[in-house]
């Protein structure tokens, strides 16, 4: 059901769908929402299918908003419908109604029978004049606006003529009273102008068949372009260097719009002859034509002034500003939406009288249905006592018996589960090895970096570290800083100083932190193994690093003692890192001479590589390849192997260098890891930082390959 205090007010002009929805609180009412989308092509295209058009644009605007739950008022063109204005004589306003239709049927220029109809009583409290406007549409054509409407699921609550509707805002927004001055509101529309006529209190309206298109239709027959050019060259006249002979296109338009609007006020005046009309309130799109107020102004010796704000319409935020621009265009819609909330001065509603009905039927079958049920319940409300009565006793037995038996099936369900409970396996050694899975979560890239970090302790020259292999050989050998790592192997042991401890497995019992590091306090919160004695031996889970390499340089092992593993011991421990390093002089393994240098593999003995020849290839079995040996025709094709493969593949520039006097080490050092606190406590900090562990800490020079 809709709600009173929300509506919306949809007009369907001949450029554009225009909407604005209006939400009524106790200080006035508010702009909610608001849309214009514009056709394509204006809808006096010949050719357009209109309707198509329409209810495509119809469905564009319910993808953008929802009316659900929202009163719905739409208007029809000025052009489409009828509004005849006419004095009653003085009777009985009960019989009112009677003399209205028949002075609808007097005016009405179609069968009443094929004309949806409504009127509007205006009378000033201090005057016996009574007059009555009588406003109406053919049934065919309000059939064809509905069933736009219909077609995409918008069911209209009302519907009236868009001249009403602008009545209707400006009544609101400027509070005119039969005391206001005498005032004539224009609205030029896309292919007709509404005149509003609002003196006194009472209304007249007239739709004069000329409007925007008509200016737009001169220029292009005047120019010889498009329709789209000479809207264009219409709204920039000012602008151009052809502004005269813009004008001059126009001012046959400009004529025939002042001579029906001289008609319009003459004939009005000569009916009211008291009547002051000393102002004309300009609205729609063509009213932005630089020109055209000083020229009505000139022609029709009033002045005339356009509307561009609307004084009673709250609007908040970004949506203030874009609403101006288009509020020239937007009164219709303004009063659609007001009628909708029960704020307009001229409620006439075209709607068919059925569909007024159903819509009121469609309200009140809840109440309805409510007081059915109330009066239904309260005659069966004895005869249900009654029953209650006879079986309470019987129901109230029952009721405890099974109650009883409920509480204790659900007691024996609950010592079951408690048993079931205790027998198990406590959880919290699971959910704590669960949780401890993410703590060392940055160990291995870490170690990783840290073996890189020492590899560059030793100082490279810096020509090694760039692919200039001239320059390489150029530093003798045996003084080139820099180590070849041929393997790293990592060994779990859980001992003392990370060597195995007696059994060769961890202690038995829950593997807790405490059980392994021992308890955490603050008393020896800062001690390296938490709880655990500084002076006796640690038993934690280790890592024994193990690299094997060699060393071009003549003094091996005080490069590879020096530097490389004086850089472990400098680095033993960091915050940044979930382990400590235990690496001592006693690390370097082994240190020796490689001995006669080995070169690349060499080729087969015998093998004497010759001269390709042009000797087709013999097709040979999958995994074999041919190559020619120098004989004719096709003979002394030689089959070789993968044992001859490596002759085919890129030398290494450095691989002819002799390699005795290398040296060939193996390096030994043990990762202690610290506990799950303080490596959760690095994982924070990388967190914080936003960066890995191992990514925080300075980059190397340049890439090389050990």
């Amino acid at each position: 059901m809709s709600r009173n205090n929300d509506s919306w007010g949809i007009e369907v002009g001949v450029q554009a769908i225009k909407a604005i929805r209006l939400v009524k609180d106790r200080q006035g009412v508010t702009l909610a929402e608001y849309d214009v989308l514009p056709f394509k092509q204006v809808l006096t295209t010949p050719d357009l299918r209109v309707d198509e058009a329409i209810q495509l644009h119809l469905d564009l605007f319910l993808s953008r908003h929802d009316v659900r739950g929202s009163h719905v008022v739409v208007s029809v063109p000025g052009s489409m419908g009828f509004a005849k204005f006419t004095k009653l004589p003085p009777v009985d306003p009960k019989k009112f109604a009677d003399i209205v239709k028949f002075e609808a049927v007097q005016q009405i220029p179609f069968p009443i029978d094929q004309v949806e109809w409504d009127y509007q009583i205006f009378q000033q409290p201090d005057s016996p004049d009574v007059e009555v406007g009588i406003f109406a549409i053919t049934k065919e054509r309000l059939a064809r606006v509905l069933n736009n409407y219909h077609t995409v699921g918008i069911q209209p609550d009302g519907v009236t003529l868009s001249a009403l509707a602008v009545y209707n805002a400006m009544c609101y927004d400027m509070d005119l009273t039969p005391q206001s001055p005498g005032m004539v509101f224009m609205d030029i529309g896309t292919s007709c102008t509404d005149v509003i006529i609002v003196d006194a209190g009472n209304l007249w309206l007239r739709t004069i068949p000329i409007g925007g298109n008509n200016f737009t239709e001169a220029l292009v027959q005047a120019f010889k372009v498009t329709y789209q050019k000479a809207e264009k060259l219409k709204c920039e006249a000012f602008t151009t260097n052809y502004a005269r002979q813009v004008f001059q296109a126009m001012r046959p338009v400009f004529a025939d719009l002042v001579l029906e609007i001289q008609r319009t006020l003459g004939y009005y005046q000569s009916f009211n002859r008291d009547a002051q009309l000393k102002t004309i309130v300009g609205l729609g799109s063509t009213f932005r034509l630089p020109g055209i107020r000083k020229f009505l102004s000139q022609q029709l010796q009033i002045e005339v002034v356009r509307h561009s704000a609307y004084r009673k319409l709250a609007t908040e935020g970004k949506q203030a500003a874009h609403f101006a621009e288009h509020a020239l265009n937007l009164a219709t819609a303004y009063g659609l939406a007001l009628q909708g909330l029960g704020l307009e001065r001229v409620s006439a509603n075209l709607l068919p009288a059925a569909v007024v009905k159903h819509r009121l039927w469609q309200a009140k079958r809840p109440w309805i249905a409510a007081a059915a049920a109330l009066m239904v319940a309260t005659a069966g409300a004895a005869w249900v006592k009654t029953l209650a009565e006879e079986s309470a006793y019987d129901a109230l037995v029952k009721q405890n018996e099974s109650r009883i038996a409920s509480v204790l099936e659900q007691a024996a369900a609950n010592v079951q589960k408690w048993r079931q409970i205790e027998g198990g396996s406590d959880p919290r050694q699971r959910i704590e090895s669960l949780r401890r899975i993410l703590d060392y979560r940055e160990l291995w890239p870490a170690i990783l970096y840290d073996l890189t970090l020492a590899a560059r302790s030793l100082q490279e020259q810096p020509e090694l570290l760039v692919p200039d292999y001239d320059s390489i050989k150029r530093i003798p050998r045996d003084q080139r800083r820099r180590v070849y790592i041929q393997s790293v192997t990592a060994e779990y042991v859980f001992g003392d100083q990370g060597r195995p401890s007696a059994g060769g497995s961890e202690p038995a019992g829950p593997a807790t932190a405490d059980a392994i590091w021992g308890p955490l306090s603050f008393a020896n919160e800062g001690s390296p193994q938490g709880g655990a004695d500084a002076g006796a031996p640690r038993r934690v889970p280790s890592f024994v690093i193990t690299i094997k390499g060699t060393t071009p340089y003549k003094d091996g092992s005080s490069l590879l003692g020096q530097k490389f593993l004086g850089w472990l011991q400098s680095n033993a421990q960091r915050a940044d890192r979930p382990y400590r390093i235990v690496a001592t002089q006693q690390s370097l393994v082994k240190i020796e001479r490689v001995g006669q240098s080995e070169t690349e593999p060499r080729p087969p003995t015998g093998y004497q590589p010759r001269t390709p020849s042009r000797a087709p290839l013999r097709p040979q079995p999958p995994g074999r390849a041919a190559l020619p040996s120098g004989g004719k025709g096709g003979e002394g094709v030689r089959v070789i192997s993968s044992a001859d493969y490596p002759l085919l593949l890129p030398q290494r520039p450095l691989q002819d260098e002799p390699r005795s006097g290398d040296w060939s080490f193996e390096i030994q050092w043990t990762v202690e890891l610290v506990r799950p606190e303080e490596a959760r406590q690095v994982r924070q900090i990388a967190a914080e930082t936003g960066e890995a562990t191992h990514a925080s800490l300075p980059a190397p020079q340049a890439e090389q390959t050990r």
